[in-house]
């Protein structure tokens, strides 16, 4: 079973992911900012990251930089409303794997996540 940090500051997002999330077999640690994810990261082994790029206390693109240091082969999922194109490249250079505009529904995301998955498993047998 894959492990998952989630970084989300709506509740109502948040909350319907991690209860989707945990029904399709996935552990779910729910954050709602950046500094808690980073505290999450250095707490636990985590084999997934999705986050909101617009969150408070440390932007979706600093969280990714600072979880991806913690834990060298995190895959990313970075998710904005606001997915411009300036953000996706800061994004994707920062550590995501994949970039997803919200809205999304929840059959994207799994998809999204079987990916990342995939391609964090590609890297890690690289080494």
């Amino acid at each position: 079973m894959e492990s998952i940090l989630l970084v989300e500051d709506e509740d109502n997002i948040g909350g319907l992911l991690k209860e989707e999330l945990e029904i399709h077999g996935y552990r779910i640690i729910w954050v709602k900012n950046g500094v808690d994810a980073v505290l999450a990261a250095m707490d636990n082994k985590f084999d997934i990251l999705i986050v909101d790029m617009i969150i408070p206390d440390l932007s979706g693109i600093n969280t990714i930089r600072i979880i991806s240091k913690i834990a060298p082969g995190i895959a990313v999922i970075a998710c904005s409303g606001l997915m411009e194109k300036d953000i996706m490249i800061d994004s994707v250079a920062a550590g995501a794997s994949v970039c997803v505009n919200k809205p999304f529904t929840i059959s994207q995301m799994l998809s999204h996540i079987r990916w990342a998955a995939k391609h964090k498993k590609g890297r890690e047998g690289e080494l």
